[in-house]
């Protein structure tokens, strides 16, 4: 019996919480235990649902499952008390401004903010952006030509990131490292009881709303420098008019949610489907298969891993009844491979013609605003990268990549590969 199959699932979950980077490596065995054996798991302060139906429907129901569960609920009142008063005060601090974000936000709130975004994240205006998202793709992959081994993850994080700078008009290169360090060091305290990290999100968030200000000062000086989705957000009037602070919010989570996400999609995905080596030669094979493949690779990789509610009134799912005030885990990787959603759940197919049911962006009302955009962004990534090196390889043995970050969003710290034969 392995060390693996011998703990009790609470061990289990507390090292994939804890963000172990051995457990973070490889979490589906996991994911696939929790959700054969429980519909429902309560862990500590936390109940989580690990099967599709379930979390769809409290997803959907986008009333009784509120997006305030990093912040309230009983895992965040466990979290909060476990601190010392600096850590708390921090923790309140970091809570607010987050509550500011649309991501974060409920009913009527999240409603105005939504439809002040909405008017530069259509479908229709992202497919306007593709010449864009092509230059961005180009001028970071052009000069990897002629190489034989490189690291990947800079052209991971660096084109998502380029995307949606140029979409919230933020000066070329301009603080674009500082943005990924201050997305990486908030992300860390996300369910953590460490008071430094905790801290140290505080101060990562102080810092982010520095910048944008200044970035939002430039765009007030001169309107005209801006983008649609600027032009958007600060020619909003009336009744649709965004405070500062939450016009700072909204930057903020563009800025970390535009780039995140889609980060992960490329870079693990890109070592899913070499790892998959049949996979890589057939999409290689076949360009027109791309779309598709983006939608099997965000089942199976599953950037976001789970999303964080709390439940505002009592709603019986999957036989428990969960109680008003507690904090619930919506398993989106375990879910996402749900045997009774999709046939051979547990292989890599980039023909499956029913992956775009994955629930990686969410559902309901609090649905990705950027789905249309990761979309394109994922598009161009491997459409680019088939053409261009058809016999890249990883560069080390998969074992040997290392995960870093928080669980949630489990991140590679690099990506060796050789983009070429050895000569």
């Amino acid at each position: 019996m392995s060390a693996s199959t011998a703990r009790s699932l609470d061990d289990e979950l507390a090292l994939v919480f804890a963000s172990d980077p051995a457990t973070m490596a490889d979490p589906h065995p996991l994911w696939r235990r929790l959700r054969e054996q429980h519909r429902v798991y309560r862990h500590e302060h936390t109940v989580l649902l690990t099967r599709y139906a379930d979390i769809r429907e409290l997803h959907r129901d986008g009333v009784r499952g509120s997006r305030r569960g990093f912040f309230e609920g009983t895992r965040a009142e466990a979290i909060r008390s476990s601190l010392p008063p600096d850590a708390q005060e921090a923790f309140d601090r970091v809570a607010a401004f987050q509550g500011l974000q649309v991501s974060r936000t409920e009913g009527d709130d999240h409603e105005r903010l939504r439809r002040i975004a909405h008017r530069a994240f259509t479908p229709r205006r992202i497919a306007d952006m593709r010449a864009m998202i092509q230059r961005h793709c180009d001028t970071l992959l052009d000069p990897l030509a002629g190489s034989h081994e490189c690291d990947l993850m800079p052209f991971a994080y660096r084109f998502p990131l380029a995307v949606i700078a140029d979409i919230l008009s933020v000066p070329d290169e301009e603080g674009r490292d500082e943005i990924r360090s201050w997305g990486n060091r908030i992300a860390r305290h996300f369910g953590s009881s460490d008071p430094a990290l905790v801290i140290d999100a505080h101060r990562a968030i102080e810092e982010f709303r520095a910048y944008v200000g200044g970035v939002i000062a430039r765009h007030r000086a001169d309107p005209g420098a801006g983008s649609e989705l600027v032009a958007a957000l600060l020619g909003a009037e009336g009744e649709e008019q965004l405070s500062e602070d939450e016009l700072a919010a909204m930057f903020v989570v563009l800025l970390f949610a535009g780039h995140e996400t889609t980060t992960n999609l490329i870079s693990i995905g890109l070592v899913e489907l070499l790892r998959e080596r049949d996979q890589w030669e057939l999409l290689c094979r076949e360009p027109d298969l791309v779309p598709g493949a983006v939608e099997e690779l965000l089942r199976w990789v599953t950037p976001v891993q789970w999303e964080q509610r709390l439940v505002v009134e009592d709603v019986e799912l999957g036989g428990a009844l969960l109680e008003r005030g507690q904090t619930v885990f919506t398993m989106l990787a375990g879910a996402n491979r749900d045997p009774e959603v999709f046939e051979r759940a547990d292989e890599l197919d980039i023909r499956r013609e029913d992956a775009r049911k994955h629930l990686s962006f969410g559902h309901g009302p609090h649905f990705c605003l950027g789905a249309s955009l990761a979309r394109l962004e994922g598009e161009i990534a491997f459409t680019e990268l088939t053409r261009r090196f058809p016999d890249i390889e990883l560069a080390v043995d998969p074992g040997e990549l290392v995960f870093q970050g928080a669980a949630m969003m489990r991140q590679l710290r690099a990506l060796p590969v050789r983009l070429s034969p050895a000569a």
